[in-house]
């Protein structure tokens, strides 16, 4: 697995969650722990997060051919480690309050990309 093919799977990753806030909002508000019936606005809401998420899978995606060797490095720690991490901490923030249950799926592929991109950057 090379670098470029961890970006791509990245944009898919990032895709996959677009297309179930628009198709299946259900499945990423359950994973949260959210009821879509108690709060109607949260559909409303993802849909309107989705277009950055949208943004970062095309950048992802685009990325290997934009940027060229080592810089592809440098930006696969920042968007595959650091902004990883920083999902992974906002994830346990909430959970550590009790704002959101914990999504195992989210969460372990988040993970598992941080520690892809770290391993192929470094």
């Amino acid at each position: 697995m090379t670098l470029t093919h961890l970006f791509k799977a990245q944009a898919i990753f990032a895709w996959i969650w677009v297309v179930m806030f628009w198709l299946f909002p259900n499945v990423p508000a359950d994973s949260f722990g959210f009821v879509l019936a108690d709060n109607p606005d949260l559909v409303t809401f993802g849909q309107a997060a989705s277009i950055p998420i949208l943004g970062i899978g095309a950048i992802s995606w685009m990325a290997p051919t934009w940027v060229g060797g080592e810089h592809l490095k440098k930006l696969g720690m920042l968007m595959g480690v650091y902004l990883n991490i920083l999902f992974v901490a906002v994830q346990l923030f909430h959970i550590s309050t009790d704002a959101a249950n914990l999504d195992r799926f989210g969460m372990f592929a988040t993970a598992v990309f941080v520690g892809l991109f770290y391993w192929k950057c470094r």
